[in-house]
């Protein structure tokens, strides 16, 4: 299963370079948050997506699917977490079943 990426330009290059499979950038403006949600779409039907990260900041422009599989999970962009430390832990915790600490 591949890992895909969908975020601002300074996030994908960041997830590009820890390897991750399909990453894709978006801008932010109304043309480009539909070729994201086109994007999505396509990706949960591809079929071999395990895990779908997005940014948050692009997460709460769109409509996210609730969907099993894959996998769709929200992370900062360069400017923070906008759920918090906490929150984001939780997160990861449901996720993987990892526990980060500091």
């Amino acid at each position: 299963m591949k890992i895909a990426v969908l975020g601002d330009r300074d996030t994908a290059l960041g997830f590009k370079l820890a390897g991750a499979h399909e990453v894709y950038s978006f801008d932010d403006n109304p043309l480009e948050m539909e070729r994201l949600r086109n994007k999505l779409n396509e990706l949960i039907e591809k079929g071999d997506v395990g895990i779908i990260l997005i940014t948050e900041r692009f997460a709460q422009r769109i409509e996210l699917p609730d969907v099993t599989i894959p996998i769709i999970l929200q992370v900062p962009d360069k400017s923070g977490s906008k759920f918090g430390e906490e929150a984001l832990r939780e997160i990861v915790r449901r996720a993987i079943g990892v526990e980060l600490k500091r």
